[in-house]
């Protein structure tokens, strides 16, 4: 599971502030106003220079090292973003905004146990934070501790009843603790929520099969596949999903749209051509794995594959040659199990 990086960067804006009595003098005022606008306007190279000559002459003040945090999150810059929230901390223990922040950040970072503890921290010092349970709750899940995910997610519907990825991360967690009847019905609320989220669909719809529900099941399923046509985490998901199922049709159609999103990723072709050959379709697996040999000429998996698919075909002039560019590319690169497995291969089928 991944932080909700939009969501969660609108919050930390909070962090941003206003102007303090610290910043005594106009000059300060000027510039804490400058950056600010810069900020909101996305120009964040220009505020990120604004806030540094801040901090040159107001250097004790906990909000301009948030806005820095904030700057350097929006970049991707998440260890400087920690280290700028952190000195924030240190000059502020009580802000529990800092404190969310920093959480996010470390989060990002995958410095977990960090985050974990940033995000409680958050939660003592403001415990109506949606946000920071939430925050924590992805956390938690990441170190395998379901149960603390799940009444972190609880934490969040009774502070944000209509919070639907809050729904949809208990539902998930509620799944995979094979609560499915409960799962169900969280997963079905998300639905309502947010009812053109294909992750949420793609979710209910694994649900309803778990339910003992194929056809509800698959027609969540493909409504996921429709609205996510150009997310290629969310299809491969489905493209397994439906090879495990004997569903191949469908899996084939998650494969095909990959492969039109990232015409040069590999695997979506070696995973293609690997379902087409199991539905003995060496036809269409061939041209798949010749795909491979064109998009990667030193890659002699392509080329053993190629040389499988053409064999069972009867084309064995054809799938001698494959095999051979595959035994010399294997030699090449100093890899005996390669070189052993298509020498099997040709002794199989010559």
């Amino acid at each position: 599971m991944k932080l909700r990086q939009m969501c969660a960067l609108g919050a930390i804006a909070v962090t941003l502030g206003v102007a303090t009595p610290a910043v005594a003098n106009s000059q300060l005022a000027v510039l804490m106003q400058e950056g600010r606008r810069l900020v909101e306007a996305g120009s964040y190279d220009q505020a990120l220079a604004v806030y540094q000559q801040l901090l040159q002459s107001d250097s004790r003040n906990p909000r301009v090292h948030s806005a820095l945090g904030f700057i350097y999150a929006q970049r991707g810059q998440f260890a400087e973003a920690a280290r700028a929230y952190q000195q924030a901390i240190e000059l502020d223990r009580q802000n529990p905004d800092f404190y969310y922040a920093l959480g996010y950040s470390l989060g990002m970072m995958g410095e977990n146990h960090g985050a974990a503890a940033a995000y409680r921290q958050a939660i003592r010092l403001n415990n109506r934070n949606a946000q920071a349970y939430e925050g924590l709750a992805v956390i938690l899940a990441r170190l395998g501790d379901p149960q603390g995910a799940i009444q972190a997610y609880r934490s969040v519907i009774s502070l944000e009843p209509r919070s639907w990825s809050a729904h949809k991360g208990l539902g998930v967690l509620l799944l995979q603790q094979r609560n499915v009847a409960e799962a169900l019905t969280t997963l079905r609320q998300a639905a309502r929520l947010a009812p053109n989220n294909a992750s949420v669909q793609l979710n209910l719809g694994m649900a309803l099969l778990a339910a003992g529900d194929p056809a509800s099941g698959w027609q969540a399923i493909d409504q996921a596949m429709a609205m996510g046509q150009r997310d290629l985490d969310l299809l491969e998901q489905i493209a397994e999903l439906a090879a495990a199922a004997n569903e191949p049709q469908r899996a084939v159609q998650a494969y095909r749209r990959m492969i039109s999103l990232n015409p040069e990723r590999l695997l979506t072709y070696i995973q293609l051509g690997d379902l087409l050959m199991q539905q003995n379709n060496p036809l269409e697996a061939a041209a798949t794995y010749r795909q491979i040999t064109r998009i990667s000429p030193t890659n002699p998996e392509g080329f053993y594959k190629l040389g499988r698919a053409l064999a069972v075909q009867g084309r064995r002039s054809e799938a001698r040659s494959a095999y051979q560019t595959a035994l010399k590319l294997y030699r090449e690169q100093n890899n005996p199990q390669g070189e052993t497995k298509v020498k099997e291969a040709m002794h199989q089928r010559n």
